[in-house]
């Protein structure tokens, strides 16, 4: 089943950049480009896409605000999955606009393949947060993203580390063991343990919690 996707941005440089490099994915079509809020609402009612990936602020009256934006488009399309890419760098927007129940954040700073890693992610059921935005976020305030009482990340083995590092790539548990040429259930005992020593219980924790111990994505 093809992923159809649609773009939002008013620069129309970032949306024919970015879909170029989608369009190289087998199965995924950008079945539309739009550059204002107004825009936007039309098109994915109109269009029905499995996927959003909009500026945080588009031009436009009213829906334009990008929290009003966002609420709107997850109000009227929950199944949609909705993708901000912004160059905002405010760490109290960037945590609003999680907070507003996105499926993905991405930075315009990040390389164009952390993009393709963000659809695939959410194509898989999970939601992405980009490199660059955990960075400044666990930089602002690094203790705002644990849990009271969590008890402090204990020390992964390098087999963890690496697992838990293509994991976050976007490579799936069976992936990895062909990588590594370990069996699936070797690599996912090494996935749960590795996330139990990082006090991580979902994906989106997994990044967070990945970020502030400075563990980097395969390049």
């Amino acid at each position: 089943m093809t992923l159809r996707i649609l773009l939002a941005d008013d620069h129309p440089l970032v949306s024919t950049a970015a879909r170029d490099l989608l369009q190289t994915q087998a199965g995924w079509e950008v079945c539309g480009m739009v550059t204002s809020a107004t825009d936007l609402l039309c098109c994915a009612q109109a269009l029905r896409p499995d996927v959003v990936i909009t500026d945080y602020h588009m031009p436009g009256p009213g829906d334009s605000d990008g929290m009003r934006l966002i609420s709107t488009l997850r109000r009227h399309h929950p199944a949609m999955a909705v993708i901000v890419l912004t160059m905002i760098t405010n760490p109290m927007i960037l945590r609003s606009i999680l907070k507003s129940r996105v499926h993905g954040l991405l930075l315009k700073d990040a390389p164009p393949s952390e993009l393709v890693t963000a659809v695939v992610r959410i194509q898989r059921g999970f939601d992405y947060i980009g490199k660059s935005a955990l960075e400044i976020l666990t930089r602002s305030d690094p203790d705002s993203l644990i849990e009271p009482g969590q008890p402090v990340p204990q020390r992964m083995s390098v087999r963890e580390t690496e697992v838990i590092r293509l994991y976050l790539s976007g490579r799936s548990v069976s992936e990895i063991a062909g990588i590594m040429c370990r069996s699936v259930k070797t690599i996912s005992r090494q996935k749960n343990c590795a996330m139990q020593k990082l006090g991580a219980s979902n994906d989106r924790e997994l990044f967070e919690c990945a970020a502030r111990q400075g563990i980097l994505l395969p390049s």
